[in-house]
């Protein structure tokens, strides 16, 4: 059974040589770019993040979700699953928003848990704090996913990402993932971060419209953050027939690399 398979792969020292220019692709995926990528020889690719991806290169390779999902092939997958709840709503930045606002305070506010992204106190400890939430609402795309992962209804809301990754990079790579799980229609909160003054119009005129400036007014920001977040209802979760398909197709994948490793010649013994 699938589910009963430890999810961690120990590679022996001698095998740290293992195919120097062999390159694995496990469930990774397409960020936006102006410039093509071709897999040559050396590149193994086992699966795709998503069908944005797979497109990417002419649907040549599987897709199947992000690989965070093989979190569903650890031994102990069902104890977080099972983790008593603890939190009506708890909420996760994304870890690029971290400095612009006080998220523990916000969240005081708001009566959620705050689920830090940065996970100071390691990811087995962010597990149960997702696992024990009864939803979720993100800004970060893995703490929706692992949220999924971990059968916690999630929300997406939007901040920084437009500006601190780019808002084509942040949008492909969700929806990549989103409709990897059959997740097409989900709701969305966007949370203005920069905004126009007086100001800009002055600059605009005096620069031919050649330049636009926005502000970043926090204490604006921050009252809008503790409104909307606080007016989100809608929650989504893949079904468990999709996540349970997710995870055995990922058992067979890591089974692949599993025996692959194992039939190299080495000059040591080795299995995994």
């Amino acid at each position: 059974m699938w589910a009963s398979a430890p999810f961690c792969v120990k590679i022996p020292r001698c095998l740290k040589t293992w195919k120097k220019k062999r390159k694995v692709v496990f469930g990774t995926g397409v960020r936006p770019a102006y410039q093509a990528f071709k897999f040559d020889p050396s590149w193994d690719v086992k699966f795709l993040r998503g069908p944005f991806s797979a497109s990417y290169f002419n649907n040549q390779h599987e897709y199947i979700a992000d690989a965070a999902y093989a979190l569903g092939l650890m031994n102990d997958y069902s104890e977080y699953v099972n983790t008593p709840k603890k939190y009506k709503v708890s909420v996760i930045p994304y870890f690029k928003s971290l400095e612009f606002f006080n998220w523990q305070a916000i969240c005081d506010r708001l009566g959620y848990h705050y689920i830090s992204p940065s996970a100071e106190n390691g990811i087995a400890e962010t597990l149960k704090e997702i696992a024990a939430s009864e939803y979720i609402i993100t800004e970060a795309m893995h703490g929706a996913i692992i949220a999924d992962i971990l059968r916690v209804p999630r929300s997406r809301f939007v901040l920084t990402t437009p500006y601190t990754e780019g808002s084509g990079v942040s949008e492909f790579k969700w929806m990549d993932w989103l409709h990897s799980i059959g997740q097409v229609q989900t709701d969305t909160t966007h949370i203005k971060l920069y905004r126009k003054s007086k100001v800009n119009s002055l600059v605009k005129s005096l620069t031919a419209d050649m330049v636009n400036v926005e502000f970043l007014v926090k204490k604006v920001v921050r009252e809008q953050l503790v409104q909307q977040l606080g007016n989100i209802h809608n929650y989504s979760l893949s079904d468990d027939e999709t996540i349970e398909r997710v995870f055995s197709r990922m058992y067979e994948k890591a089974e692949e690399v599993k025996s692959s490793i194992n039939k190299e010649r080495y000059d040591c013994r080795t299995t995994v």
